[in-house]
């Protein structure tokens, strides 16, 4: 199942789209090319559950006068766990579209956590405020914890944003600018210095660039550089084993994606770089791709994984985007979309399954 994205609200959840457009009806700011794109969202059937739960959510404070302490403490809870509207929505939409969320989350309409019995995951994309570690030989080591980004400024005035689960190792000499990314995600932004090439180093690989702006990911047994723009060329780190095959090096264009993966063939392919790099405002997009790999993926921006069960639930297709750092809202999402079951198991952690036809939904 494939589910469609619309400009205005991309990068919403059903439930925050719904929110969205709840709240543009209500102020009356609708053109004829709103409407139109409202009346395309509204005919996916998870978008109309979506968007009647909104309006049922919007009378959920009519009557209170704002004294009710039952509603205040909604309200907080409220306030604390509502996903933010993100800063493209104009202003006065942005406010009503908010209130509708924290009414939403009030009356459990989105609170994946309560339906299952879980704590809630308060598990955010957010700045990490650890110290970096120096190191005797001079260098400066940075690392994140699951769900954390880490924005660094480098001594030669380039930028680094690290991502979730990842550590980085600055070494800085006289002749040149040399980081490793032992493992993670990195988008690095080069400042330009002709007499001192800026290379990372990437499991086997050097990726050396100028003045550039590209994606590393190193995961087991897998390289990948994303370049954004400017140029990179990638190479061997280090002399072959003997046996091993040569590796020829190559040149990045902008747009291109380079994968170096154990057992599989080099590969250089065309890629949308600004998707790549959602990542950096805390989103992911996946596009007609299996349950599984989908999961995985957002498994690595907590410490409280969602499983699969061995029904074949991990073969459902899904397309979209999804905010990361939050199973809970993920999992409430999916079952917005596909045929699927949620449970609490031991950790704290969510089990996803295929919903049977005899179950019902709360």
């Amino acid at each position: 199942m494939r589910l469609r994205v619309f400009p205005r609200t991309r990068g919403m959840s059903p439930s925050e789209a719904a929110a969205y457009w709840l709240a543009a009806h209500e102020r009356g700011d609708l053109d004829s090319t709103d409407s139109a794109e409202f009346a395309l969202w509204h005919a996916e059937p998870n978008n109309v559950l979506a968007y009647a739960k909104a309006t049922r959510a919007l009378t959920v404070f009519d009557l209170d006068d704002g004294t009710d302490p039952h509603l205040l403490a909604l309200r907080q809870a409220a306030l604390e766990a509502a996903p933010t509207v993100r800063h493209r929505i104009p202003i006065l939409i942005a406010g009503l579209a908010a209130s509708i969320l924290i009414a939403m989350f009030a009356i459990g309409v989105l609170d994946l956590s309560t339906s299952l019995g879980v704590p809630p995951d308060r598990s955010t994309i957010a700045q990490s405020d650890r110290d970096p570690i120096d190191r005797d030989d001079g260098s400066r080591v940075y690392v994140t914890a699951a769900g954390e980004r880490r924005s660094i400024r480098l001594p030669d005035g380039s930028s680094v944003m690290l991502n979730t689960r990842s550590r980085l190792v600055v070494a800085f000499t006289g002749g040149r600018r040399l980081v490793r990314l032992v493992h993670g995600q990195a988008l690095f932004e080069v400042a330009h210095d002709s007499s001192r090439p800026f290379i990372v180093e990437a499991a086997d690989r050097h990726i050396t660039a100028l003045g550039t702006t590209f994606d590393v990911r190193v995961d087991p047994g897998r390289v990948q550089v994303v370049l954004v723009e400017g140029q990179v060329v990638i190479e061997r780190a280090s002399l072959p084993t003997p046996g091993a095959a040569e590796i020829e090096p190559a040149t990045l264009r902008p747009g291109e994606e380079y994968v170096a993966e154990l057992g599989a063939a080099l590969q250089v392919t065309s890629v949308d770089p600004a998707r790549e790099t959602l990542w950096r405002d805390g989103f992911i997009e996946f596009d007609d791709e299996p349950l599984a790999h989908a999961v995985a993926e957002m498994n690595r921006y907590t410490d409280r994984p969602i499983i699969l069960s061995n029904d074949g639930v991990g073969a459902l297709r899904l397309s979209g985007i999804y905010r990361t750092g939050s199973p809970d809202r993920f999992v409430n999402t999916l079952r917005e979309i596909l045929p699927i079951d949620a449970r609490a198991v031991a950790g704290g952690r969510i089990e996803l399954s295929l919903l049977r036809s005899t179950d019902t939904r709360p």
